[in-house]
């Protein structure tokens, strides 16, 4: 059987390799020569992903049937329309290209879910090469119709705000502008089986301030919190409205006081070391192995571990020069570090604008009986670093 990966960044290594763990072979494509997932995969195909024909035509080459293959879940951005275009080509379980397109496309996300009075905020599409016209009531965002990681997404609280930045904003291309939504933010992992979706884990997020509102960590919420009763039913209106039946799924989410109110969803997995790493360690759950069962008939089991802990994962965020970087191993040892990786050097001076430039930097994970106690600690890690 084949597990076909479409987008072989070096996030889709972890999937690829629990496919071939499952005696799977896997059919990599990606666009990049250099793409990290295509030295790992039993066949790698260096082709333009964006046209999901030149991925029809390698699988046609080989006659595989439609019944012995299956597309990986792996991060991938905008391109995710080529993973629904290859499910309704082949006629495979997984989400189809209607569901990518809303998921992919901020507008039609929007427009598709404030039809059923799932999104009710003011929301404007500016065309590319528009003049804008800004909102006169504050705060709102500002971002790309499409993107991902964040990129140009911009929180406008004043004018002052709108003086600094409008002129930094490239308008080659369409964006969209609407109500800023104020309270707490979460991270949301989760599965669809069959129409049915089951929550992973509820990540709070721990933002910078504007305009930029870059997440720089998440803190693991504990299964019996309340607020998981909320999520999971407000997530399976979503689901149902992008008609999602099976799949990965991350959402952004924002709590309004007592009503939820979704940022953003895709049915794919998170980045940012989160599928791979945290949700697993804190859950016990491995979403990229329970699905490919999915996939291959196996019905998995809703096994979320209870847990008492609170997990963070924290990246590293410091704009200000690095003159030196602690001892990794005293560092791991005196905060009980759970995992941890570094690539500052010294003289780095880096500004958080987008997940690109925040997420190479590295990263640590360590737990505590509370919140407040892993943001204390996390803060104190920080802090050794000068």
């Amino acid at each position: 059987m084949y597990a076909i990966a479409i987008g072989a960044g070096d996030e889709a290594v972890f999937a690829i390799k629990r496919a071939q763990s499952k005696g799977l072979k896997v059919l990599a494509f990606d666009g990049d020569p250099g793409a990290e997932g295509l030295r790992y995969a039993d066949e790698s195909f260096v082709t333009d992903i964006r046209d999901p024909g030149n991925i029809f035509e390698v699988i046609d080459k080989k006659e595989i049937p439609s019944d012995e293959m299956f597309v990986l879940p792996v991060p991938i951005g905008r391109y995710l329309i080529s993973t629904g275009a290859f499910n309704d080509h082949y006629g495979l379980t997984g989400p189809g290209l209607q569901t990518t397109e809303i998921c992919t496309d901020k507008w039609l996300f929007h427009q598709t879910l404030a039809k059923d009075d799932l999104r009710n905020i003011r929301c404007v599409l500016l065309k590319k090469g528009q003049i804008p016209v800004y909102p006169d009531k504050y705060p709102y965002i500002i971002k790309p119709r499409y993107g991902a990681g964040s990129r140009e997404v911009l929180h406008i609280s004043s004018s002052k705000d709108l003086y600094k930045i409008s002129s930094q904003i490239p308008f080659d291309e369409d964006f969209i502008i609407e109500d800023a939504v104020d309270g707490c933010e979460y991270g949301i992992d989760g599965m669809v089986f069959n129409g049915e979706f089951r929550l992973i884990l509820t990540r709070k997020k721990l933002l910078t301030p504007p305009p930029y509102r870059q997440c720089v960590g998440y803190i693991s919420l504990k299964k019996n919190d309340d607020l998981n009763t909320v999520l999971c039913g407000f997530m399976t209106r979503l689901i149902s409205a992008i008609s999602l039946k099976d799949g990965i799924v991350h959402a952004d989410i924002i709590m309004h006081g007592d009503d939820p109110f979704v940022i953003e969803m895709s049915p794919r997995p998170s980045g940012h070391r989160l599928h791979n790493l945290f949700t697993p360690m804190v859950t016990g759950v491995d979403m990229i192995s329970d699905y490919i069962d999915h996939l291959m008939n196996k019905r998995p089991e809703d096994h979320v571990t209870e847990r008492d802990e609170v997990y963070i994962i924290r990246y590293f965020d410091m704009e200000s020069e690095i003159k030196r970087i602690p001892d990794r191993e005293s560092l791991i040892k005196k905060y009980s570090l759970s995992e941890y990786e570094c690539n500052l050097t010294p003289g780095e001076k880096t500004k958080i604008k987008d997940g690109h430039s925040l997420m190479g930097r590295g990263f640590f994970i360590l737990k505590g009986s509370s919140e407040k106690e892993v943001v204390d600690k996390a803060a104190a890690v920080l802090d050794e670093y000068v």
